[in-house]
């Protein structure tokens, strides 16, 4: 397993900063974000230029840092069609971005249910948008996963098997975050017991409470017992990247970029990821 920094821990650095920054406190891996949030700019997008590519990609060789995976995430039930054709196009661009940039992996979520629009509905736009995805990853040699996200039309670990249920032939992959799947009162072991062999990312974030009241707060101050979960998917052969996602500023736990860095690499070794 790899120590892994998710770019959207320090929204305030650019990107060849986060990569600075997480090799100096001994990462050895730096996912990039995609994802336009309430309190984080992307660090990279379909529109990230040719050189802003080449130079992510010299640093991180530079600083012998991989770069493990990118969050393309935007909604893709939207009930607009057009709405649902722009995400396609962003979430094919970001594979394009993770091609040059040597990312191996890109996942993406589904949004939240749209207004009016059956749940049945909903599911087949999101089925027939992964397949599209995939497809176009295939040709990129990128492999596409999904992240399982509270409050959105994807959100549980049944959802994941009735996708394969709805798309056997469509080799998409599982990004594991169980922080998610926590606060629905799910357990993520079920993920690594029923899903180990799809499972091809891991995010690091803690829950508390249940949803719509539940909280992100620092690892170790949540509900989750990341040991049982690292030692269940080393047994189970797992050996990717454990991507610290801070996101606890959001509900009200403030720390520096200098703590963010520190606290997640320390947690990271309490798990024996190196």
């Amino acid at each position: 397993m790899r120590s892994c920094l998710h770019s959207v821990s320090l929204p305030n650095l650019p990107a060849l900063e986060v990569l600075r920054q997480a090799q100096r406190h001994g990462y050895r891996a730096v996912e990039l974000n995609a994802e336009t949030l309430p309190w984080a700019p992307p660090h990279v997008t379909p529109k990230t230029s040719a050189a802003e590519r080449k130079a992510i990609v010299k640093t991180a060789k530079s600083l012998d840092l991989t770069l493990p995976a990118l969050g393309a995430h935007i909604p893709m039930v939207d009930a607009d069609l057009a709405s649902r054709k722009a995400a396609i196009a962003f979430v094919n661009g970001c594979i394009d971005v993770a091609e040059d940039l040597g990312a191996p992996i890109v996942h993406i979520l589904s949004g939240p249910p749209p207004r009016g629009v059956s749940r049945g509905e909903a599911w087949r736009w999101f089925v027939e948008a992964t397949a599209q995805a995939t497809a176009h990853s295939q040709k990129a040699g990128i492999v596409l996963a999904i992240e399982a996200i509270a409050g959105h039309m994807f959100h549980s670990i049944d959802d994941y098997h009735a996708l394969r249920s709805d798309l056997p032939h469509v080799p998409w992959r599982v990004n594991f975050d169980p922080s998610h799947l926590i606060v629905q009162g799910e357990n993520p072991m079920r993920v690594v017991d029923e899903l180990a062999d799809h499972v091809v990312h891991m995010h690091l974030k803690d829950g508390a409470g249940r949803f719509p009241e539940f909280t992100f707060p620092p690892l170790g101050r949540g509900d989750i017992d990341f040991r049982a979960l690292t030692d269940r998917l080393r047994a189970v052969g797992y050996n990717g990247a454990m991507s610290i996602e801070y996101e606890a500023q959001v509900y009200g736990f403030k720390l520096s970029d200098e703590e963010i860095l520190q606290s997640g690499r320390a947690f990271l070794s309490t798990v024996d990821v190196a």
